[in-house]
């Protein structure tokens, strides 16, 4: 029995480990696609709880054991509702398949998975990894196990519930502990991402975050067929500011544009610092209409605020943009006629936005 419950450990870290680093790799596109995202969750929890049945601990020879109910646990940790009642219903079909049909132990297995979902949406819904919470939903769940256990058998031994009552106590103890600790780890890795992806003067992705990103939105169009822009922009006269007052005046200008240019990106746009003076803003599902639009929107943002410089002088900015999309201009081609379409802008004036052409 040790040996298969050390399996069904190692089967849990394994799923974990793999199912974490399936997330980091498509993240992007699971936080903007949530229902694609909850219903994968659940086939994969659906099909780990399979697993867990098929790995079950067998108990003096007839009674069996297994961890299938962390599964769901899980499910509705991740993903929520739909993910969770989606794996519910996997693992009660499967075992609908093995036993045949429609019988008492059937009838168990789904008022014993139904039970464990509600448990779960009760105590652990917020996404919040507490162990309290975490526990009270596994105790819950091996209290229904127990009840089952009772209706399927008259008089299961103590010996046998106990086993039962241990090893998914064990269980929960671990995925807990797994979880907590992959979620802390992952923590770490994204705060080391984020200073290595961040200028650290403006807090904008840097330029090699920016080919990083220009790529995956590239990626993202070709995928969904939409257009994407891209927006660059330069401070007029920002030469000026620096022999007039210093580069560290200089540097709390840029800052506080970082600041601004932030603030007035929606959540399809990566601001950038492309270098000196000069920015630019991926926007993903953008056409040139769009694209011109958030342009003029920055423009105006950046007339109207007021720079404040370390010995407290306030200064009014202007910016020049340029501004363009893919697939009018081909995707290949969109930075270097944004940039001309940049300087366009300040040889006509400054403080205006000039349209890329093809």
């Amino acid at each position: 029995m040790l040996k298969e419950l050390i399996n069904n450990f190692a089967l849990l870290t394994s799923f974990l480990f793999f199912g974490n680093l399936f997330s980091r790799k498509y993240e992007r596109y699971l936080t903007n696609h949530a229902l694609i995202h909850q219903i994968l969750n659940g086939l994969m929890l659906g099909v780990f709880g399979i697993l867990l049945m098929m790995t079950g601990l067998w108990i003096r020879g007839h009674f069996v054991v297994d961890l299938r109910q962390l599964a769901i646990i899980i499910s509705v940790y991740i993903g929520g509702s739909v993910s969770g009642l989606l794996t519910t219903l996997i693992v009660i079909l499967y075992r609908i398949y093995i036993t045949g049909g429609w019988t008492d132990i059937t009838l168990t297995v789904t008022v014993n998975c139904f039970m464990t979902l509600v448990l779960s949406l009760i105590f652990i819904r917020e996404k919040k990894l507490a162990l309290g919470k975490w526990m009270s939903a596994v105790l819950g769940a091996v209290v229904v196990s127990l009840l089952s256990a009772f209706y399927v058998d008259n008089s299961p031994n103590l010996e046998s519930m106990i086993i039962v009552t241990t090893v998914k106590i064990l269980g929960g103890l671990f995925t807990y502990f797994m979880m907590s600790h992959i979620k802390k780890t992952e923590r770490a890795i994204h705060l080391l991402e984020e200073a290595a992806n961040r200028d650290h003067l403006t807090g904008l992705y840097s330029p090699r975050a920016f080919d990083a990103l220009f790529e995956e939105v590239l990626h993202a169009s070709k995928t969904t067929k939409k257009p994407f822009g891209l927006v660059m922009l330069d401070i007029d006269h920002f030469k000026e500011i620096n022999d007039t007052y210093g580069h560290l005046n200089g540097d709390a200008v840029l800052s506080q544009l970082g600041i601004l240019l932030n603030r007035e990106s929606t959540t399809r746009a990566y601001p950038s610092r492309k270098g000196g003076e000069e920015f630019a803003i991926l926007l993903g599902d953008c056409d040139t209409e769009k694209a011109a639009s958030f342009a003029e929107k920055i423009r105006k943002a950046v007339e109207n605020e007021c720079f404040l410089l370390n010995d407290g002088t306030i200064l009014s900015l202007t910016v020049s943009i340029g501004a363009g999309s893919s697939p009018v201009i081909a995707s290949r081609r969109l930075l270097e006629k944004a940039d001309e379409a940049l300087y366009e802008a300040k040889r006509s004036g400054r403080n205006r936005v000039e349209l890329a052409k093809p």
